[in-house]
C-alpha cells in the first residue's frame, strides 16, 4: 500500500487505532516545529495545505526558528509543550533518540505507506537504530564541488575536470594533484592592479566542509565506534588532508582564510561572476545558481570532491533531515499521520520546487532529475553512491567537536603552528569531552 496520506476509515481498516483519530475529533490543530525560512517555508506551508485540504478540521500551523532551533526544542519537549511534529536534522539525530524524545515509528511505516527501500539506503538509515525507525526522512545532500567552466575554460584546465559522474564514461582521475594544477591555472589579476582577483578555490574553514578530504585520503577523525579521536584527528591521513587545504592559501589560491564561523560571505557570488573556479557546497547552494545556469550565464559542473592520489575515489558527507514525533505530543495519533503525509512522494514533488535539497525517495529524485535539462540534478544523485552520513548522526552533543576541530587549521594559518601540534591538542580536548 503506498498511500501518502492515511484516514480515520484507512486507519481503522488496518487495525491501527494508535494511528487513528478518536470518534468526533474536529478542528485539530497540528503544530509543525521547523527552521525553514522564506521561500522555504512557503513551499513548506504549500505541503501543509494540501494535507488541511486531504483532511478536513485538521489545521497545520508551522513554527518556524531558524536561530536556536535544537535549544528551543528541547526546551519544548522537556516542558511538556512539544510540537506534534518536528524537523530533525542529522547532527541532532543522536541527542533526540538517546534522550527518548523521538517515538520510534516502525510500528506505523506500513500503514503511512513508508518502504525504506523507496528511499536512498544512506539516509533511511541515518534515522534507524536497530529495527526502530526515529524519523522518516524528508530530503538530503552530499557535498560536492560546484565547478565553473568559464572560468576554467579562459585558463585552459578545463580538461582536467573529470566526466560528470551522471555518464556512464570512465570517471578517471580526479586527485587532489589535478585539483591543485586547474586552481593554480585559474588564479589571475585581469584589472592589473597587482592583485589577484581569481582564484582557485576559497578555504574550507570548517569540519561540515573539510571532513570528505579525510575521509578522502583514507582516514578518518573519529575512531570506528565514534568514541575517541586521538590517532584519527591527528593521524597521517588527516594530516595530509590539512597540509593539502592549508597550502592553497598559504600558495594565493584562495582569496584568504576567512576566520569568522560563518566562513566567507562573498564566496558564491565571487564564483558565479567568474572570480573563482570551484565552490565547495551542498544541494542548498543551487537555487542560488539556478536562473544563471539557466541563462547561460553561468556554465555549472557539479564533480566529485578530489581524493588523494593513493586512493581510487573520494568519499564524499551526507546531511539529512527527517520528520519526528515527539512521544508526549498533544495529538500522538494524528501526529503519526501527518509526519507519513510530510515524507510522502506528494509532498517530497511540492517541496522538490525548493531545490534545496535532494528528495529522499528514490523515484521522485528521479523524477527531478529526468526533468532537470542540465544535467546537475543527475549529477548530484550519481555522487551519492559511496558517500557517508555525517558522524554528528551518530555521536551525541557533535557540535562540541566541530567547535574544537575548526582550530586546527587556523592555528596554522593564523600563528604559523604545526598541524600535528594543534591536531595532537585539539584531539586531546575531543577525547576529554568524550570522557565526561
Amino acid at each position: 500500500m503506498t498511500r501518502p496520506v492515511l484516514g480515520l476509515v484507512t486507519l481503522a481498516a488496518l487495525g491501527l487505532a494508535a494511528v487513528g483519530c478518536a470518534p468526533g475529533e474536529s478542528d485539530t490543530v497540528l503544530r509543525v516545529a521547523l527552521w525553514a525560512g522564506g521561500h522555504e517555508l512557503e513551499i513548506e506551508r504549500q505541503v501543509a495545505d494540501r494535507y488541511e485540504a486531504l483532511n478536513p478540521g485538521v489545521r497545520v500551523v508551522l513554527e518556524s526558528a531558524p536561530n536556536g532551533y535544537e535549544e528551543r526544542l528541547l526546551t519544548s519537549i522537556a516542558a511538556g509543550r512539544p510540537p506534534d511534529v518536528y524537523l530533525m536534522d542529522s547532527p541532532d539525530i543522536p541527542t533526540f533518540v538517546e534522550r527518548g524524545l523521538a517515538l520510534d515509528l516502525a510500528p506505523y511505516v506500513e500503514a503511512l505507506g513508508w518502504r525504506p527501500d523507496r528511499v536512498f539506503g544512506q539516509v533511511a538509515n541515518a534515522f534507524r537504530r536497530g529495527a526502530s525507525m526515529f524519523a522518516l526522512p524528508k530530503d538530503f545532500t552530499p557535498m560536492v564541488l560546484y565547478a565553473n567552466r568559464g572560468v576554467l575554460a579562459a585558463a585552459g584546465v578545463e580538461d582536467l575536470l573529470p566526466a560528470s559522474p551522471s555518464t556512464d564514461e570512465p570517471a578517471g582521475g580526479w586527485t587532489w594533484t589535478d585539483f591543485r594544477r586547474a586552481a593554480e591555472a585559474v588564479v589571475a589579476d585581469t584589472d592589473g592592479d597587482g592583485r589577484e582577483d581569481v582564484f582557485g578555490f576559497d578555504f574550507p574553514r570548517n569540519l561540515y566542509q573539510w571532513v570528505p578530504f579525510v575521509w578522502s585520503a583514507g582516514g578518518d577523525i573519529l575512531a570506528p565506534g565514534g568514541d575517541g579521536a586521538a590517532g584519527y584527528l591527528d593521524g597521517p591521513q588527516a594530516l595530509e588532508a590539512y597540509r593539502f587545504l592549508t597550502s592553497l592559501a598559504e600558495d594565493g589560491l584562495t582569496p584568504g582564510a576567512q576566520f569568522v564561523q560563518q566562513g566567507d560571505p562573498a564566496r558564491e557570488a565571487r564564483f558565479a561572476s567568474g572570480g573563482q573556479a570551484f565552490l565547495l557546497s551542498g544541494h542548498w547552494t543551487l537555487p542560488v545558481f539556478r536562473d544563471l545556469v539557466e541563462t547561460g550565464d553561468l556554465d555549472l559542473a557539479i564533480v566529485p570532491i578530489p581524493h588523494h592520489p593513493s586512493r581510487a575515489v573520494a568519499t564524499s558527507v551526507l546531511y539529512a533531515s527527517g520528520w519526528a514525533v515527539p512521544p508526549n505530543a498533544r495529538h500522538l495519533r494524528r501526529a503519526i499521520d501527518l509526519a507519513g503525509f510530510l515524507a510522502s512522494p506528494e509532498a517530497q514533488r511540492i517541496r522538490a520546487r525548493s531545490g534545496l535539497a535532494i528528495p529522499s525517495r528514490l523515484d521522485v529524485a528521479a523524477e527531478i532529475a529526468a526533468a532537470d535539462g542540465s544535467g546537475v540534478e543527475a549529477a548530484f544523485i550519481a555522487l551519492v553512491e559511496g558517500a557517508r552520513m555525517t558522524w554528528g548522526a551518530r555521536v551525541r552533543d557533535f557540535s562540541r567537536i566541530e567547535a574544537l576541530a575548526v582550530e586546527i587549521m587556523d592555528r596554522r594559518l593564523i600563528r604559523g603552528e604545526s598541524l600535528a601540534s594543534s591536531a595532537s591538542d585539539v584531539a586531546r580536548r575531543i577525547d576529554a569531552e568524550f570522557a565526561r
